[in-house]
């Protein structure tokens, strides 16, 4: 017993400060803790975040060149669409979801800034070379981003003259921090403009799809300024709860049909509204 009778002398000298008072008890913060990293902590160099010095891919170059022009030439555009095929595919392309865009945007002069096969580096040297040079007054109140799925797919352009290190074997974080260096240029070069930044959306091959998933996941845990980025993942929306694709939204696994444009329509429109309407 006095074994013991020492340890409990012993837990009480450790409680008790030298004078024989309780001492004060830690402090703690009414804050409450960050979601997540920062939105805008710096971007980490990688295959993901490093715009090239020139587009050097044919086609790739006339698409930029193509928004650019009427970037240039915009007049009261209060929404633009920025992103690879998916977002080409509103108006262009095989224009799957052009009825959709008339009925539900076309009021506010959207600019289609999509370009089929974009990767993140590319897309930084779009908005860094002249996609995001609105004249003086024209920016838009919105964009929506929809990148980097092609980071999984997409290991060289032009030809095979331009090699990337991308590919399925790319870590899901280096993509998100792509997808991240991309929404912080548009707030950085548009502050006036508010982000809505769409998670990665579904695919049909499952080990793409584990990929996407796993940058979402990344992409969720972000701490958003609410008054300049909004995150949307809708996974929900083109999935069934055992995993596979929701029938009828895609036409070979990757783009979306017009039922599926008209799905993420629904579950734009409300944020696009709400900013819209923000003073």
């Amino acid at each position: 017993m006095r074994r013991y009778g020492w340890v409990l002398v012993g837990l009480a000298t450790a409680l008790l400060g030298c004078d024989g008072e309780l001492p004060e008890p830690p402090q703690v913060s009414d804050d409450p803790a960050p979601a997540g990293p920062g939105f805008w902590d710096p971007v980490p160099e990688c295959s993901s975040t490093t715009a090239p010095e020139m587009i050097h891919d044919d086609y790739w170059r006339g698409q930029f060149e193509r928004v650019n022009r009427e970037v240039a030439q915009a007049e009261d555009c209060q929404l633009v669409f920025f992103g690879d095929s998916i977002t080409k595919g509103w108006t262009l392309l095989a224009a799957h979801g052009k009825e959709v865009w008339d009925e539900r945007f076309a009021k506010y002069h959207p600019i289609n800034m999509g370009n089929s096969g974009d990767i993140t580096p590319v897309m930084l040297y779009r908005i860094t070379h002249g996609n995001l040079d609105f004249p003086e007054g024209e920016a838009p109140r919105v964009a929506v981003l929809l990148c980097g799925t092609n980071n999984y797919v997409v290991k060289q352009s032009d030809g095979g003259k331009v090699q990337w290190e991308l590919g399925m074997d790319t870590p899901p974080d280096e993509v998100a921090q792509g997808v991240r260096a991309i929404a912080q240029e548009f707030r950085r070069r548009l502050p006036d403009t508010h982000v809505i930044l769409l998670g990665i959306l579904p695919v049909k091959n499952a080990e793409k799809w584990a990929k996407c998933r796993e940058t979402n996941h990344i992409l969720t845990d972000y701490n958003y300024p609410p008054d300049e980025v909004t995150f949307l993942d809708l996974e929900e929306h083109f999935m069934n709860a055992d995993g596979t694709l929701k029938a009828g939204l895609f036409t070979d696994g990757t783009h979306l049909t017009a039922d599926g444009y008209a799905v993420m329509a629904d579950a734009l429109l409300p944020v696009i509204e709400k900013n819209l309407a923000q003073p």
